[in-house]
Formats: structure tokens, C-alpha cells, sequence
């Protein structure tokens, strides 16, 4: 992959002097370019230093050390991270004394900024969060009334599509894909970070979605017909939910309607494989012992489901109409 000098990248707006301020992930983060999805930075906090930093710049081709890796992602024994994408950018992520507070990014000529955005708000966020020491559920996650709710599972298994129809009922969008739990004062805690929603046009045309508000999260995928695309919901203000419910999503072909069962004890957080957001590169940066105690509090503290889809596009409205009742009997 050709790379590009950053300072002069078509369509990224650099800003050394004064640099935007968003809220990630409960965090105060320092960007020298615009993000479309995060929320600003509340100015009721503005006081409080920047704890990340995002800036383009030069990046390393591959790591010195690498202690394990994949077709895109090397993690390497000071604990940084080298995540590579043809055709967009690379995303170094410092290790040792910058471990989890610094990003760079070297974008490729032809990157567009949603796709940087895309990639950046999703393994990198997953990546950098598990080296600040926090805890990702690979969750999509909505607030309702005074509580939040979670909804998890593999990829493609619908967590984005419930958590907009949720939204479309009157939900407020908190995280989508990646969401950071905590437990402080010994109640699971849901911390928001986006607006955004990435949805395939089948999802938004059943959720009626206008079109002009859909925006391509890919090259390639300007025509609303293909790929997933981003729109903002309805969005939360505060930073940080008692978080409720969470709701373990799986398909099958072998029923007619989907079906929503509590789960109980700690085998309603295991496997953790497909609860939490790239568990591999956690364990690798020292994190098991937090996984263990979060994943034990959350099963304590929260309730757990089950819900079975059908694999049909056209169960989504049953499905948020079970996790409605389902939270409504447990109030």
C-alpha cells in the first residue's frame, strides 16, 4: 500500500492549533481531524486535559517485536499496535508509556474520511480500549428510560439493525458494535460513545430510513443500494448508564418466530468469545483477570437473554417487541 503525507491528505482537514474535542468511550479525545460520529466533548468538562490523542503522521511499516498477529492487526511485545488496511490507511497505536493514548494515522492517497472513520471506530477503538485497560462488549447499546440495554453477538447477527429499531421505538443510541462496560459502585455500567449506526439498505429501508440521510462507510458504496451505511440517531448526553439488560443475540433456521429465554449464573456470560470485542488481543495486553471479574459482576448484576432470530429480515419488529416486554416486566 502506498502511503500518502499526511500533512497534505485530500479531504482530511488538519488542525495542529486548534484541535477538535470529542467524548470516546467516557474519554476525552484530541483530534487533529474532524469525526462525524462522535459527540463533542461536553463543555461542562472542558476543563479536563485531553487523555487521547489522534493526529496523522508517519507510521511504521510493520512492528519490531510482534507477539501475535493477523492479516491486518500486529500486536507487539511493548503492548503497541500496527493495524494495516489496503487502500485506506495504517493505524500505529504506540506501546510502552503511550500504550492507550496515542493514535497515528498514515492514510492512503485514494482513503476517503468516513473510511478512516470506519476502521478507526472499530478494531482500533476495540484495540486501544483493551490497552487502556477497559472492558469492550462486541455489543451494540441503547438507553430507555433511566437504564441501558445491550445487545451482543456475532458479526452479522443483527446487533446494529435491533438497536436502531429499538431507537425507531423511542431508545436512545449509546454505542454501536463496541461498548465499554464498567463497575463502579458495584453496578455494571454502560459508557456511550456514538450517535452512529451502520446499517445495510435492507435494515434501513425497513426501518423507513430516508435516503438522503444515509452516508457510504466505504468507498464504493455511494449508491444506496450497496454496503453498509452510517446515519445518525437520536443521541444521549450523558456519558454513562446502569446498564439493565443485556440480550445475547443467535439465529437459527429451526424456528418460526424468534424467541427470547432468560439466562442464569455465569453460563449466561460464556462463551465469552462472542461477548466481548477481540478477547485475544485483551489477554495479550494482561486483561484476563479484569475480564473475569466484569464478566462475573455482569452476570450478577444484569439481566441476561437469550434471543433466537430466524434468520428472516422481517422478524426485526418481533424482536424489539420482545426485548420491550421483557424490559418492561422487569422494571
Amino acid at each position: 500500500m502506498t502511503q500518502s503525507d499526511p500533512a497534505v491528505h485530500p479531504g482530511l482537514q488538519s488542525q495542529r492549533d486548534e484541535p477538535h474535542v470529542y467524548s470516546f468511550h467516557g474519554c476525552c479525545l484530541s483530534s487533529t481531524i474532524a469525526l462525524r460520529s462522535l459527540a463533542p466533548w461536553p463543555e461542562s468538562q472542558s476543563g479536563i486535559a485531553p487523555q487521547i490523542t489522534l493526529e496523522l503522521g508517519e507510521t511504521p511499516s510493520s512492528l519490531p517485536c510482534v507477539l501475535w498477529s493477523s492479516p491486518f492487526i500486529e500486536i507487539g511485545a511493548d503492548h503497541s499496535a500496527l493495524v494495516h488496511m489496503d487502500a485506506v490507511a495504517r493505524f500505529w497505536l504506540p506501546g510502552g508509556l503511550d500504550a492507550g493514548i496515542r493514535i497515528i494515522i498514515q492514510p492512503s492517497p485514494s482513503a476517503q474520511p468516513f473510511e478512516i472513520e470506519t476502521i478507526l471506530l472499530g478494531s482500533v477503538a476495540g484495540i486501544l480500549l483493551h490497552q487502556r485497560g477497559l472492558l469492550p462488549l462486541h455489543a451494540s447499546c441503547v438507553a430507555l428510560g433511566s437504564h441501558a440495554i445491550a445487545i451482543s453477538g456475532p458479526s452479522a447477527s443483527g446487533k446494529s439493525a435491533l438497536a436502531a429499531a429499538l431507537v425507531c421505538r423511542g431508545a436512545t443510541m449509546l454505542a454501536d458494535d463496541l461498548c465499554v462496560i464498567n463497575d463502579e459502585g458495584h453496578t455494571i455500567h454502560a459508557v456511550s460513545n456514538t450517535s452512529h449506526a451502520c446499517l445495510w439498505p435492507d435494515v434501513m429501508d425497513q426501518l423507513e430510513i430516508p435516503k438522503d440521510l444515509r452516508r457510504p462507510t466505504r468507498a464504493g458504496h455511494g449508491g444506496q443500494e450497496h454496503g453498509k451505511h452510517s446515519v445518525s440517531m437520536h443521541a444521549s448526553e450523558q456519558n454513562v448508564w446502569p446498564l439493565r439488560h443485556l440480550v445475547r443475540l443467535s439465529s437459527s433456521n429451526l424456528i418460526a418466530a424468534p424467541q427470547l429465554e432468560p439466562l442464569r449464573g455465569l453460563t449466561s456470560v460464556f462463551p465469552q468469545k462472542e461477548l466481548l470485542y477481540q478477547p485475544n488481543i485483551g489477554n495479550l495486553f494482561g486483561n484476563r483477570a479484569l475480564e473475569f471479574r466484569l464478566l462475573t459482576s455482569l452476570a450478577r448484576h444484569t439481566s441476561i437473554s437469550s434471543l433466537r432470530r430466524t434468520r428472516v429480515l422481517d422478524d426485526l419488529n418481533q424482536c424489539a417487541d420482545l426485548i420491550l416486554s421483557a424490559v418492561s416486566v422487569g422494571a
